[in-house]
């Protein structure tokens, strides 16, 4: 895609995919610290959001940007059987989606009711203990010929069932060393709960 054509078809990053410590777009990888809004640099921003029982609001559990070149060096960790397994997954879901190809016209596009569903299971999110949120991006652009993702809950417990023992160890590897443990984090993805996307 030529740089014309990408930058018609992204839009400038939505504060839903803002750090929640600075309410700005993420500057920074997360793992080798390379500047991500000059133009041209290609990353993903993933943040993992729950609930508070007997609360009606959501919270960040965890947060994170990381480059193109690190997230492929971090998935190159993962078994071959683990991405084997998430591919069929999507392509399962591809197939039970049929052929309607995803179509997204950025003039009438409304991004809230977009990542107010479960990408895979169509679910709203309301109500749902947690989700993440996965976005593709180039410098200060959100790449729309990748759409962002919400992943339910559901669909987090059964992506994790897929993973192998040495992913499940990479991931929380990578959790330990990048994003600093701490109760809630703990809580909520120990063992399985981390997923790179």
């Amino acid at each position: 895609m030529n740089e014309m054509n990408q930058k018609d078809f992204s839009m400038e990053v939505p504060r839903q995919f803002y750090a929640d410590a600075t309410d700005k777009p993420f500057e920074h990888c997360q793992v080798c610290g390379k500047y991500l809004l000059a133009e041209g640099t290609s990353y993903v921003v993933e943040k993992a959001i729950r609930s508070y029982e007997g609360h009606e609001f959501y919270a960040t559990a965890y947060e994170y940007a990381i480059c193109t070149g690190c997230h492929q060096d971090i998935q190159k960790g993962m078994s071959e059987e683990s991405m084997r397994k998430l591919q069929e997954y999507y392509n399962n879901f591809l197939e039970k989606r049929g052929q309607q190809p995803l179509v997204i016209d950025l003039r009438t596009f409304d991004l809230d009711s977009w990542l107010s569903r479960c990408f895979f299971s169509g679910e709203d999110i309301k109500g749902m203990k947690e989700y993440q949120l996965v976005g593709q991006f180039s410098g200060r652009r959100m790449l729309m010929n990748m759409p962002p993702l919400v992943i339910g809950e559901k669909v987090i417990e059964q992506m994790a069932g897929l993973l192998s023992d040495k992913t499940i160890d990479e991931m929380n590897g990578f959790r330990d060393k990048f994003l600093g443990p701490s109760p809630d984090i703990e809580e909520l993805i120990f063992g399985k709960r981390l997923l790179l996307i």
